[in-house]
């Protein structure tokens, strides 16, 4: 196995980003995408980059087929030409982007070769988290200018439409700005996908959409940066290693475990992984499913809860449907420990609590995030749940890590909402079980490729951190059941009968405990979950990032933890 395909499950090459600047205003190339873009150290801008969305709002990788860039006295300089395989057709691409003193310009030109439809394309503009609450001024296509605030809560709709420019602080009360040119954009708040931004795009949410890209009409939009005043102090990295301080108990273990199907049979491996949750979906009420089958796999995972998602149930027929399921379920001797049944209005909510007595009833969407955030009439539930994908708007190694940042604000958005009702999170995975927004890519699971439905990743040691990271972003906001990957499939965490890195992740976390509070002085790097189970605190560390990092471990509240613990890029440690 290459080392590659140890870390991604791939060995698809990606390219180094290139570093563009070495002055104050800093940046960073991969591809079409600039960013993050610094100044002093500090974030000021997540991203920009030029993208097509195709009409199933799938995301396919712009191709750089030429590059040059260099560096001046005040800044730096780079052209781009490339094309972007949108299936029917091609679209050709020129970006250029200039770098003078606190100013920054990316200019993108683009036509299709032939006739096709797209959801958006264009320049797009990403804020970074660190603007969570910060003040920010919007100058809109009319001349109007509003004062406002970056969301706290993950905003359902985009807060800022009809925009020309957007001015924000970024530092020590500094302030930037970004205008732009070629189109009516809008701001959407990206973590109702699991990432890691605010994106500001064209076309509007008030156009028809998709539309028609003509042949060989220009597509001409650009976006200006600039850093109106510089932060009182620079930011710099702290020195030494990373710092993780484990404190007093926070709290339970949420309830973790993973997806099954129907076509599960015999899986040697689940007496090993002894989960703490099996999770089956039934994609149609009418779905012929074995409940004996069920039955032996819950035997085999030694007796754990079952949750059951039935889908497309009919609001009209749903008491026969879910008594039809319960049944069969019964002459099993299968009784779920939870049950959702979407769509989950009152009449279908309703209609599971009498199908199904001695379960919990939950309710949400199937979907993601975003689809739950927008819900309407949702019935009484016992408790709430959606999915995540991480690779909704790309694929990108380091933005699918950063993206798990954004997995506590969606449990704080959802208890704003519906107050403190329990969050039951999945089935999820890096890649995305199915799509509410229409098509997904054809992926054979040996590509990084947005919106697919397999991810190599899954399958590598990236894929385990990212399972820690996720499950611990999860479980410190108060998650109360988390359902990863599948144990065949997609996502499988067995595969040719050899159990992935994620495996032994979830095999230590099946079991019930409490968590430990963590204090991680780099978060962004290093995700740390504590847990005390039987008078005994296990820490499990993983690397979120392509390079090597120190961690030294300390215990606060009497706890007696000291150790130095060196992670390789993607590793974990169990302490």
């Amino acid at each position: 196995m290459t080392p590659d395909s140890l870390l991604f499950g791939t060995d698809e090459v990606v390219d180094p980003p290139v570093l563009l600047g070495t002055g104050r205003l800093t940046a960073q190339l991969r591809g079409t995408r600039l960013g993050p873009v610094c100044y002093d150290g500090h974030e000021v801008w997540h991203g920009v980059d030029f993208l097509y969305r195709d009409a199933d709002w799938g995301t396919p990788k712009p191709v750089v087929d030429a590059s040059t860039h260099r560096a001046h006295d005040d800044g730096f300089h780079a052209e781009l030409r490339g094309h972007i395989d949108a299936g029917a057709a091609r679209i050709v691409f020129e970006v250029a982007i200039e770098a003078r003193g606190r100013t920054l310009r990316y200019e993108a030109t683009a036509h299709a070769e032939r006739d096709i439809h797209t959801n958006r394309t264009g320049v797009v503009v990403m804020h970074p988290l660190s603007v969570c609450g910060q003040p920010v001024e919007v100058t809109h296509v009319d001349g109007r200018t509003s004062a406002s605030t970056f969301p706290t809560l993950i905003a359902p709709w985009p807060p800022f439409m009809l925009v020309r420019a957007i001015r924000h602080i970024y530092a020590d009360g500094a302030w930037a700005s970004c205008r732009f040119s070629g189109d009516d954009f809008e701001l959407e708040d990206q973590r109702n996908n699991a990432d890691a931004s605010f994106k500001t795009y064209s076309r509007s949410n008030l156009m028809p959409r998709p539309y028609l890209l003509r042949a060989g009409e220009e597509i001409r939009q650009s976006v200006v940066l600039e850093i109106e005043s510089p932060p009182a102090q620079q930011h710099a990295a702290r020195p030494g290693p990373v710092r993780v301080s484990v404190g007093a108990i926070a709290g339970a273990l949420p309830l973790v475990g993973t997806a099954i199907s129907i076509e599960d049979v015999d899986v040697p491996a689940l007496r090993t992984l002894a989960p703490g949750l099996l999770h089956l979906t039934l994609d149609a009420p009418d779905q012929p499913f074995d409940a004996r089958r069920v039955s032996r796999l819950l035997v085999d995972a030694g007796g754990c809860a079952l949750r059951i998602d039935i889908a497309g149930v009919d609001p009209t027929r749903a008491a026969p449907q879910l008594n039809h399921i319960a049944a069969a379920l019964r002459d099993a001797g299968v009784v779920p420990t939870v049950v959702v049944a979407f769509p989950s209005s009152p009449p279908v909510v309703e209609a599971a609590r009498h199908a199904f007595p001695q379960s919990r009833i939950g309710g949400g969407t199937p979907h993601f995030f975003t689809q739950l955030n927008r819900i309407e009439g949702l019935g009484p539930v016992d408790f709430i749940s959606f999915t995540t994908a991480s690779v909704v708007h790309g694929a990108d190694d380091t933005e699918i890590m950063a993206g798990l940042r954004s997995l506590p604000a969606m449990v704080r958005t959802v208890h704003a909402r519906h107050g403190p009702v329990p969050v039951h999170v999945g089935p999820s995975s890096i890649g995305a079980r199915h799509s509410p927004l229409g098509g997904q890519p054809e992926s054979d699971g040996t590509r990084r490729l947005a919106l697919a439905r397999r991810d190599p990743r899954t399958r590598g040691l990236y894929g385990a951190a990212w399972a820690l990271g996720y499950i611990a972003q999860l479980a410190y906001a108060g998650a109360e059941a988390i359902t990863l990957f599948s144990l065949q499939g997609d996502a499988a965490l067995v595969v040719d009968g050899v159990p992935t890195p994620a495996f032994e992740v979830m095999q230590r976390l099946g079991a019930p405990g409490r968590c430990r509070t963590v204090d991680v002085s780099d978060p962004e790097t290093v995700a740390a979950l504590a847990i005390e189970r039987d008078g005994r605190c296990e820490v499990l560390l993983a690397n979120l990032h392509h390079e090597p990092v120190e961690v030294a471990l300390v215990g606060n509240a009497g706890l007696p933890l000291d150790a130095r613990v060196s992670l390789a890029p993607y590793a974990l440690a169990f302490v």
